[in-house]
């Protein structure tokens, strides 16, 4: 159960949510997003929506799962942060390396900032804590913000009729 949690921790770190818990019998039904590569947030969207229109049933009893194990993955990391921050690590190295392979240009430009960074540390610790911990303020406000919207989008998608939340 734990190992369970930490993955889904994993998951939720990275925003993605939907699709990829889905059953095989709701992947029969609905078109697998994880398999389309050049689909949008608004297209996951759509898909989705439609999804819950056609089964509010299913998709009512999919939002309660999720809810459950989001508090699960929570209440997981907040006894083993340390464990937590091991698991998001290794993913976030394994995204970095698929990143690198489809576009290696990009990838180079993030090592060359990354080394640039990592001089001016050396250079001048102090000033580098201080723009990591303003950096991570700036990261965690963007993570709540992303979660609010997704939250809100996926409440939209259960009420019949309602039109998709603005994008930023």
């Amino acid at each position: 159960m734990k190992i369970r949690c930490l993955l889904a921790a994993t998951c939720i770190s990275l925003g993605s949510f939907g699709m990829a818990t889905a059953h095989a019998e709701e992947a029969a039904n609905v078109k697998n997003v994880a398999q389309a590569p050049g689909m949008h947030r608004g297209e996951m969207h759509e898909e989705m929506k439609q999804h819950c229109d056609a089964n509010p049933q299913k998709c009512a009893e999919r939002k309660a799962e999720m809810k459950k194990m989001h508090a699960e993955v929570d209440a997981a990391c907040k006894k083993e942060p340390a464990r937590c921050k091991e698991i998001r690590q290794a993913h976030r190295e394994k995204m970095r390396e698929k990143m690198c392979t489809e576009n290696p240009e990009q990838c180079e430009k993030m090592k060359a900032r990354h080394e640039e960074m990592q001089k001016q540390c050396a250079a001048d610790p102090k000033a580098c804590e201080a723009k990591k911990a303003e950096m991570q303020e700036k990261m965690k406000e963007r993570m709540e913000e992303r979660h609010e919207q997704r939250m809100e989008s996926h409440e939209s998608m259960a009420k019949p009729g309602s039109t998709s939340p603005d994008k930023k």
